[in-house]
């Protein structure tokens, strides 16, 4: 798992809420400096961790229909739905529930008329139902995983316990390590000396 500090996940929850805002105003956000916050998105996306920035683009104004796809189908024909459904390009999100219910649940979007001929495109064997729902209102467009309640934890490089609060960052060579306080820290990169010395 990647190690991010509390700066580090600050940053991306700026960045996930608009991707334009400057380094600089992140920088004042954060109370940091610019090079600090170019450095650690440099980072990231060198570790993957940030993989693109983006843009939302509001569909309506473009005359794009948006519209929820719900297979009920039997279990033995899922998978291959599935596939054929990632096929089709108006499949922007797919999703197989565990629901008995509803099997597979999509988001769509493009051209109404072609929205509605996606049943026609796929093999409807084993299929109980399909239905095509409009979006009349969408209240959130956020679909981010709030980084706070994420499983993002630090264990001291020297103690190994939880970081709680901020965390302490020094590099050694290229590596970055974290620690839980100077104490810890300032014992490590003794020992870290030490080993050096002997190689």
């Amino acid at each position: 798992m990647i190690e991010l500090d509390n700066l580090d996940v600050k940053i991306l929850t700026h960045l996930k809420s608009n991707s334009r805002e400057s380094f600089q105003e992140i920088a004042k956000r954060c109370l940091t400096s610019v090079p600090t916050v170019k450095s650690r998105v440099d980072r990231m996306l060198e570790l993957g961790v940030i993989s693109k920035f983006t843009i939302d683009i509001d569909n309506i104004k473009l005359g794009i229909t948006e519209a929820i796809l719900l297979v009920n189908a039997k279990p033995g024909a899922v998978s291959r739905i599935t596939e054929e459904l990632r096929g089709i390009e108006e499949v922007k999100e797919l999703y197989v529930t565990s629901d008995s219910d509803t099997a597979i649940v999509s988001r769509v979007a493009g051209d109404y008329r072609r929205i509605l001929t996606i049943q026609e495109r796929i093999d409807l064997t084993n299929v109980n139902n399909i239905r095509i729902l409009s979006v009349k209102n969408a209240f959130t467009k956020d679909a981010t995983i709030p980084l706070a309640s994420s499983s993002i934890t630090l264990t001291c490089s020297y103690c190994e316990k939880k970081v709680a609060g901020d965390a302490v960052r020094k590099k050694f060579d290229t590596k970055d390590y974290f620690f839980c306080c100077t104490t810890c820290q300032g014992e490590f990169e003794k020992k870290y000396v030490k080993l050096l010395a002997k190689a």
